[in-house]
């Protein structure tokens, strides 16, 4: 929170962009690391970060460069997220720390052996992009009448997929998706959307 000066967790690429990520490490780490946790939008995969890097504050994790502790712990992300495999889930630094969600204790012991803060969950990365899967093609049945989804998201953190809507249509939605439960037993999110031009296609 900007009132007692906390720096927010960053959100780290996604299996679709370690190498990218590794090599914004080396050259242009502010860019990467300074943006906040945002919704994926149209175009963008679910479990990637999206949005533009805010400009970093001092004593920040955003104030990383290709040679300081930012840098090295993106590379540690990018080598867990490869060594884990189907175990892997989410990864995000918070204070200075690499958290890294995993869905076994093998796993949490093998990110705790590498320096860096396991954190166990009950769903891989894997499992919920199969879950947003299903549910962008539930969606594309129109559960709700002239339906408009302006994102779909998911999150290792928590074990969810989130979909972003018109305020008017959050209500209606989330009713659809507590009486079908389009992602089995992964939690489906409706949140409002703050808006975009074109809603992204569910097909």
């Amino acid at each position: 929170m900007i009132r007692n000066r906390t720096p927010p967790a960053l959100h780290l690429p996604s299996a679709r962009g370690l190498a990218g990520a590794a090599l914004a490490a080396v050259i242009a780490v502010g860019a990467v690391t300074g943006c906040a946790p945002q919704d994926a939008g149209p175009g963008t995969p679910p479990d990637s970060p999206s949005g533009t890097a805010a400009s970093p504050k001092p004593g920040s994790d955003a104030t990383m460069n290709s040679d300081g502790p930012g840098a090295q712990l993106l590379l540690l992300h990018a080598r867990l997220r490869n060594e884990l495999g189907a175990e892997y889930a989410d990864g995000w630094i918070d204070r200075g720390v690499l958290h890294v969600a995993v869905t076994g204790p093998e796993a949490e012991a093998k990110v705790r052996d590498a320096g860096a803060e396991p954190v166990l969950v009950a769903f891989s990365a894997d499992e919920l992009l199969q879950a947003r899967n299903q549910v962008q093609t539930w969606l594309a049945d129109k559960p709700v009448p002239d339906l408009k989804v302006h994102s779909i998201s998911t999150s290792g953190r928590t074990g969810t997929v989130t979909v972003k809507v018109p305020a008017d249509q959050v209500t209606a939605l989330q009713t659809a998706v507590d009486g079908q439960a389009p992602a089995g037993e992964i939690s489906v999110i409706v949140e409002e959307s703050a808006g975009m031009t074109t809603p992204m296609s569910t097909k």
